[in-house]
Protein backbone atom coordinates (compact mmCIF):
# COMPACT_ATOMS: atom_id res chain seq x y z
CA UNK A 1 0.00 0.00 0.00
CA UNK A 2 0.91 3.30 -1.10
CA UNK A 3 -0.04 6.96 1.41
CA UNK A 4 0.74 9.82 -0.24
CA UNK A 5 0.38 12.50 2.05
CA UNK A 6 -0.22 15.93 0.50
CA UNK A 7 -0.21 20.20 2.34
CA UNK A 8 -2.70 22.51 0.84
CA UNK A 9 0.39 23.58 -1.40
CA UNK A 10 0.94 20.09 -2.79
CA UNK A 11 -2.70 20.12 -4.57
CA UNK A 12 -1.68 23.14 -6.49
CA UNK A 13 1.81 21.53 -7.68
CA UNK A 14 0.09 17.90 -9.23
CA UNK A 15 1.01 17.73 -12.83
CA UNK A 16 1.36 15.19 -16.25
CA UNK A 17 4.30 15.75 -18.48
CA UNK A 18 3.03 16.33 -21.93
CA UNK A 19 3.84 13.26 -23.18
CA UNK A 20 5.48 9.85 -22.67
CA UNK A 21 9.06 10.32 -21.00
CA UNK A 22 11.30 7.99 -22.96
CA UNK A 23 13.48 6.90 -20.23
CA UNK A 24 10.84 6.27 -17.87
CA UNK A 25 9.01 4.15 -20.75
CA UNK A 26 11.74 2.20 -20.94
CA UNK A 27 12.15 1.64 -17.37
CA UNK A 28 8.26 0.47 -17.40
CA UNK A 29 8.03 -1.40 -20.74
CA UNK A 30 11.85 -3.23 -19.56
CA UNK A 31 9.60 -3.95 -16.39
CA UNK A 32 6.64 -5.32 -18.19
CA UNK A 33 8.37 -7.95 -19.92
CA UNK A 34 9.19 -9.71 -16.54
CA UNK A 35 6.03 -9.16 -14.75
CA UNK A 36 3.32 -11.69 -14.86
CA UNK A 37 0.55 -8.90 -13.31
CA UNK A 38 -0.09 -7.11 -16.43
CA UNK A 39 -2.83 -5.49 -18.31
CA UNK A 40 -3.89 -7.48 -20.89
CA UNK A 41 -3.11 -4.70 -23.60
CA UNK A 42 0.22 -5.07 -22.20
CA UNK A 43 0.58 -8.83 -22.38
CA UNK A 44 -0.72 -8.39 -26.27
CA UNK A 45 2.27 -6.00 -26.46
CA UNK A 46 4.77 -8.02 -25.13
CA UNK A 47 3.72 -10.98 -27.35
CA UNK A 48 4.19 -8.55 -30.35
CA UNK A 49 7.94 -7.22 -29.25
CA UNK A 50 9.28 -10.33 -28.25
CA UNK A 51 11.00 -11.09 -31.69
CA UNK A 52 12.77 -7.80 -31.59
CA UNK A 53 14.74 -7.83 -28.38
CA UNK A 54 18.55 -8.06 -28.74
CA UNK A 55 21.49 -8.94 -26.74
CA UNK A 56 22.67 -6.13 -27.15
CA UNK A 57 19.59 -4.69 -24.74
CA UNK A 58 20.36 -6.50 -22.10
CA UNK A 59 22.18 -3.58 -19.84
CA UNK A 60 18.90 -2.02 -19.73
CA UNK A 61 17.08 -5.50 -18.64
CA UNK A 62 19.58 -6.13 -16.03
CA UNK A 63 19.04 -2.75 -13.94
CA UNK A 64 15.23 -4.68 -13.59
CA UNK A 65 15.46 -6.76 -10.14
CA UNK A 66 12.93 -9.93 -10.46
CA UNK A 67 10.48 -8.22 -8.16
CA UNK A 68 10.34 -5.45 -10.69
CA UNK A 69 11.75 -2.94 -9.19
CA UNK A 70 14.36 -0.39 -10.86
CA UNK A 71 17.06 2.65 -9.39
CA UNK A 72 16.14 5.97 -8.82
CA UNK A 73 18.80 7.12 -11.40
CA UNK A 74 17.49 5.06 -14.27
CA UNK A 75 14.55 7.52 -14.84
CA UNK A 76 16.08 11.26 -14.02
CA UNK A 77 14.47 14.57 -14.42
CA UNK A 78 15.37 15.71 -17.75
CA UNK A 79 14.73 19.47 -18.68
CA UNK A 80 15.14 18.94 -22.45
CA UNK A 81 12.49 16.69 -24.56
CA UNK A 82 13.29 13.97 -26.61
CA UNK A 83 15.43 10.79 -26.41
CA UNK A 84 19.11 11.70 -26.68
CA UNK A 85 19.21 14.42 -24.14
CA UNK A 86 17.64 12.04 -21.68
CA UNK A 87 20.41 9.02 -22.59
CA UNK A 88 22.97 11.77 -22.20
CA UNK A 89 22.18 12.59 -18.46
CA UNK A 90 21.82 8.67 -17.39
CA UNK A 91 25.08 8.26 -18.94
CA UNK A 92 26.44 10.89 -17.08
CA UNK A 93 24.97 9.78 -13.57
CA UNK A 94 27.80 10.11 -11.29
CA UNK A 95 29.13 6.46 -10.09
CA UNK A 96 28.57 7.14 -6.97
CA UNK A 97 25.00 7.97 -7.46
CA UNK A 98 24.98 4.25 -8.84
CA UNK A 99 27.19 2.53 -6.03
CA UNK A 100 24.73 4.34 -3.22
CA UNK A 101 21.63 2.46 -5.28
CA UNK A 102 22.68 -0.80 -6.46
CA UNK A 103 25.76 -1.97 -4.24
CA UNK A 104 23.59 -2.75 -1.23
CA UNK A 105 21.59 -5.10 -3.11
CA UNK A 106 24.61 -6.60 -5.48
CA UNK A 107 26.73 -10.25 -4.78
CA UNK A 108 30.20 -9.40 -4.03
CA UNK A 109 31.65 -10.53 -7.83
CA UNK A 110 29.37 -9.15 -10.23
CA UNK A 111 29.31 -9.27 -13.84
CA UNK A 112 31.92 -7.03 -15.95
CA UNK A 113 29.11 -4.64 -17.19
CA UNK A 114 27.94 -4.02 -13.75
CA UNK A 115 31.17 -3.65 -11.72
CA UNK A 116 32.12 -1.43 -15.05
CA UNK A 117 28.94 0.80 -13.54
CA UNK A 118 29.38 0.87 -10.62
CA UNK A 119 32.97 2.09 -10.90
CA UNK A 120 31.90 4.57 -13.81
CA UNK A 121 33.90 3.49 -16.64
CA UNK A 122 32.71 4.69 -20.03
CA UNK A 123 32.46 1.00 -21.20
CA UNK A 124 29.73 0.26 -19.06
CA UNK A 125 28.48 3.89 -19.84
CA UNK A 126 28.16 3.83 -23.03
CA UNK A 127 26.73 0.10 -23.21
CA UNK A 128 23.60 1.25 -20.90
CA UNK A 129 23.31 4.24 -23.27
CA UNK A 130 23.26 2.57 -26.25
CA UNK A 131 20.70 -0.41 -24.69
CA UNK A 132 18.48 2.07 -24.01
CA UNK A 133 18.61 3.66 -27.63
CA UNK A 134 18.13 0.49 -29.36
CA UNK A 135 15.44 -0.53 -27.10
CA UNK A 136 13.63 2.49 -28.00
CA UNK A 137 14.66 2.51 -31.74
CA UNK A 138 13.48 -0.95 -32.00
CA UNK A 139 10.98 -2.07 -29.85
CA UNK A 140 8.87 0.84 -28.43
CA UNK A 141 10.07 2.94 -32.17
CA UNK A 142 8.02 -0.08 -33.65
CA UNK A 143 5.37 -0.43 -31.19
CA UNK A 144 4.75 2.55 -29.16
CA UNK A 145 2.27 3.68 -30.83
CA UNK A 146 -0.64 1.99 -29.41
CA UNK A 147 0.46 2.72 -25.87
CA UNK A 148 1.17 6.54 -26.67
CA UNK A 149 -2.34 6.64 -28.15
CA UNK A 150 -3.54 5.50 -24.64
CA UNK A 151 -1.41 7.83 -23.03
CA UNK A 152 -2.89 10.77 -24.43
CA UNK A 153 -6.50 9.34 -24.41
CA UNK A 154 -5.96 9.31 -20.40
CA UNK A 155 -4.68 12.80 -20.43
CA UNK A 156 -7.39 14.07 -22.38
CA UNK A 157 -9.59 12.21 -19.81
CA UNK A 158 -7.73 13.60 -16.41
CA UNK A 159 -7.82 16.95 -18.27
CA UNK A 160 -11.81 17.12 -18.33
CA UNK A 161 -11.87 15.96 -15.00
CA UNK A 162 -9.87 18.90 -13.47
CA UNK A 163 -12.15 21.18 -15.67
CA UNK A 164 -15.58 19.86 -14.48
CA UNK A 165 -14.66 18.66 -10.56
CA UNK A 166 -11.48 20.34 -9.99
CA UNK A 167 -7.51 18.48 -8.94
CA UNK A 168 -9.35 16.39 -5.51
CA UNK A 169 -11.56 15.16 -8.24
CA UNK A 170 -8.97 14.09 -10.56
CA UNK A 171 -7.59 12.63 -7.66
CA UNK A 172 -10.45 10.19 -6.50
CA UNK A 173 -10.90 9.22 -9.77
CA UNK A 174 -7.57 8.06 -10.81
CA UNK A 175 -7.93 4.26 -10.62
CA UNK A 176 -10.30 1.86 -8.33
CA UNK A 177 -7.73 0.71 -6.55
CA UNK A 178 -6.75 4.67 -5.28
CA UNK A 179 -8.59 6.09 -2.35
CA UNK A 180 -9.06 9.88 -1.85
CA UNK A 181 -9.63 11.48 1.93
CA UNK A 182 -8.44 14.62 2.58
CA UNK A 183 -4.84 14.71 2.91
CA UNK A 184 -4.00 11.64 1.49
CA UNK A 185 -3.63 9.65 -1.63
CA UNK A 186 -4.15 5.39 -0.95
CA UNK A 187 -3.12 3.15 -3.37
CA UNK A 188 -3.79 -0.87 -2.19
CA UNK A 189 -1.61 -2.87 -4.09
CA UNK A 190 -2.33 -5.97 -5.61
CA UNK A 191 -1.35 -8.47 -3.03
CA UNK A 192 -0.59 -7.49 0.36
CA UNK A 193 2.93 -5.55 1.15
CA UNK A 194 4.20 -3.06 3.64
CA UNK A 195 3.06 -0.10 3.68
CA UNK A 196 5.26 3.12 2.02
CA UNK A 197 4.35 6.96 3.57
CA UNK A 198 5.47 9.56 0.86
CA UNK A 199 5.29 13.04 2.50
CA UNK A 200 5.17 15.64 -0.53
CA UNK A 201 5.98 18.25 1.72
CA UNK A 202 5.33 21.06 -0.87
CA UNK A 203 7.15 19.30 -3.64
CA UNK A 204 4.33 18.59 -5.31
CA UNK A 205 3.25 15.42 -7.76
CA UNK A 206 3.81 14.27 -10.37
CA UNK A 207 0.92 11.60 -12.22
CA UNK A 208 2.40 9.42 -14.86
CA UNK A 209 -0.35 6.88 -16.52
CA UNK A 210 1.23 3.75 -18.06
CA UNK A 211 -0.53 1.00 -19.91
CA UNK A 212 2.32 -1.25 -18.66
CA UNK A 213 1.91 -1.67 -15.54
CA UNK A 214 -1.58 -3.31 -13.23
CA UNK A 215 -0.78 -1.78 -9.73
CA UNK A 216 0.81 1.98 -8.78
CA UNK A 217 4.67 2.50 -8.61
CA UNK A 218 5.80 5.63 -6.55
CA UNK A 219 9.34 7.18 -6.88
CA UNK A 220 10.09 9.48 -4.09
CA UNK A 221 13.51 10.73 -3.57
CA UNK A 222 15.15 14.02 -1.78
CA UNK A 223 14.65 17.50 -3.70
CA UNK A 224 12.70 16.02 -6.40
CA UNK A 225 9.21 16.20 -7.47
CA UNK A 226 7.78 12.54 -6.23
CA UNK A 227 6.29 10.39 -9.02
CA UNK A 228 3.11 8.03 -8.94
CA UNK A 229 2.91 5.33 -12.19
CA UNK A 230 -0.56 4.47 -12.27
CA UNK A 231 -2.45 2.45 -14.75
CA UNK A 232 -4.27 3.75 -17.81
CA UNK A 233 -8.04 4.23 -18.20
CA UNK A 234 -9.43 1.41 -20.20
CA UNK A 235 -10.14 3.00 -23.78
CA UNK A 236 -13.30 2.07 -25.02
CA UNK A 237 -13.87 -0.43 -27.78
CA UNK A 238 -14.18 1.58 -31.10
CA UNK A 239 -17.39 1.27 -33.32
CA UNK A 240 -16.22 -0.13 -36.43
CA UNK A 241 -19.26 2.12 -38.67
CA UNK A 242 -17.85 5.06 -36.71
CA UNK A 243 -14.29 4.41 -37.40
CA UNK A 244 -15.05 3.95 -41.04
CA UNK A 245 -17.44 6.81 -41.13
CA UNK A 246 -14.79 8.79 -40.13
CA UNK A 247 -11.87 8.11 -41.86
CA UNK A 248 -14.64 8.25 -45.17
CA UNK A 249 -15.37 11.60 -44.20
CA UNK A 250 -11.78 13.10 -43.57
CA UNK A 251 -9.83 10.37 -45.20
CA UNK A 252 -7.71 8.01 -43.24
CA UNK A 253 -4.55 10.37 -42.72
CA UNK A 254 -6.74 13.22 -41.42
CA UNK A 255 -8.81 11.14 -39.39
CA UNK A 256 -5.78 9.77 -37.82
CA UNK A 257 -4.28 12.39 -36.97
CA UNK A 258 -7.77 13.94 -35.34
CA UNK A 259 -7.96 11.26 -33.07
CA UNK A 260 -4.23 11.34 -32.05
CA UNK A 261 -4.91 14.77 -30.64
CA UNK A 262 -7.12 13.29 -27.57
CA UNK A 263 -4.04 14.80 -25.89
CA UNK A 264 -2.91 18.00 -27.46
CA UNK A 265 -0.31 18.12 -29.82
CA UNK A 266 2.44 20.35 -31.34
CA UNK A 267 2.67 19.98 -35.35
CA UNK A 268 6.17 17.74 -34.27
CA UNK A 269 4.32 15.87 -31.57
CA UNK A 270 1.98 15.25 -34.13
CA UNK A 271 3.63 14.05 -37.27
CA UNK A 272 5.79 11.42 -35.43
CA UNK A 273 2.40 9.81 -33.32
CA UNK A 274 0.98 9.52 -36.54
CA UNK A 275 4.43 8.58 -38.89
CA UNK A 276 3.44 11.32 -41.34
CA UNK A 277 5.74 14.63 -42.33
CA UNK A 278 5.85 17.84 -40.14
CA UNK A 279 4.70 19.80 -43.37
CA UNK A 280 1.85 17.18 -44.19
CA UNK A 281 0.71 17.18 -40.40
CA UNK A 282 0.72 21.61 -40.56
CA UNK A 283 -1.91 20.92 -43.69
CA UNK A 284 -4.24 18.47 -42.10
CA UNK A 285 -4.57 20.69 -38.69
CA UNK A 286 -5.41 23.75 -40.96
CA UNK A 287 -7.85 21.98 -42.53
CA UNK A 288 -9.30 20.39 -39.30
CA UNK A 289 -9.04 23.99 -38.13
CA UNK A 290 -11.16 25.64 -40.75
CA UNK A 291 -14.10 22.86 -40.13
CA UNK A 292 -13.82 23.73 -36.24
CA UNK A 293 -12.30 20.66 -34.87
CA UNK A 294 -9.42 21.90 -33.34
CA UNK A 295 -7.87 25.11 -31.57
CA UNK A 296 -4.40 26.08 -32.36
CA UNK A 297 -2.60 28.36 -30.02
CA UNK A 298 0.94 29.21 -30.16
CA UNK A 299 3.20 29.11 -26.87
CA UNK A 300 6.87 30.08 -27.17
CA UNK A 301 6.89 29.93 -31.02
CA UNK A 302 5.63 26.81 -31.24
CA UNK A 303 2.06 25.72 -32.65
CA UNK A 304 0.17 23.80 -30.04
CA UNK A 305 -3.32 21.58 -31.29
CA UNK A 306 -6.06 21.13 -29.51
CA UNK A 307 -10.05 19.13 -30.12
CA UNK A 308 -12.54 21.25 -29.75
CA UNK A 309 -16.19 19.67 -27.99
CA UNK A 310 -17.25 19.20 -31.45
CA UNK A 311 -14.37 17.04 -32.41
CA UNK A 312 -14.51 15.48 -28.99
CA UNK A 313 -18.36 14.29 -29.18
CA UNK A 314 -17.37 13.07 -32.60
CA UNK A 315 -14.83 10.56 -31.38
CA UNK A 316 -16.27 9.80 -28.17
CA UNK A 317 -19.65 8.95 -29.86
CA UNK A 318 -21.80 10.99 -27.84
CA UNK A 319 -23.77 12.84 -30.73
CA UNK A 320 -23.67 10.47 -33.78
CA UNK A 321 -24.91 13.17 -35.99
CA UNK A 322 -22.15 15.34 -35.55
CA UNK A 323 -20.35 13.59 -38.74
CA UNK A 324 -23.15 15.34 -40.57
CA UNK A 325 -22.45 18.06 -39.19
CA UNK A 326 -19.23 18.76 -40.59
CA UNK A 327 -19.33 16.99 -43.26
CA UNK A 328 -19.66 20.41 -45.36
CA UNK A 329 -17.34 22.24 -43.36
CA UNK A 330 -14.49 19.78 -43.67
CA UNK A 331 -14.76 19.15 -47.50
CA UNK A 332 -14.23 22.87 -47.78
CA UNK A 333 -10.29 22.29 -46.98
CA UNK A 334 -7.90 20.29 -49.17
CA UNK A 335 -7.90 16.80 -50.86
CA UNK A 336 -6.72 14.08 -48.02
Amino acid sequence: MIRIHFSAGDLARVMFPAEPEPLWEAALAARALGDRAIPSVARRWRRQVAPLLRPSMRPLFKLISPAGQFPDFLTPEVSTPGLEPAVAMLMETPAEVVRDVLEPYLPPDVEPFMRGLLAGTAGSRRALGNAVREFHHEVLGTSGLELERRYGADLALRSRAVLQEGVEGLLSGLHPDIDWEVPVLTSYGIGPGPTFDVVLGGRGLLLYPSSLTAECLVLDVPDRRPVLVYPCADLPAADEADVDALAELLGRTRAAVLRSLTASASTTQLARRTGISLASASDHTRVLRNAGLITTHRMAGTAHHSLTPTAHRLLTGQSRGTLEQVRDSSTRGSGT
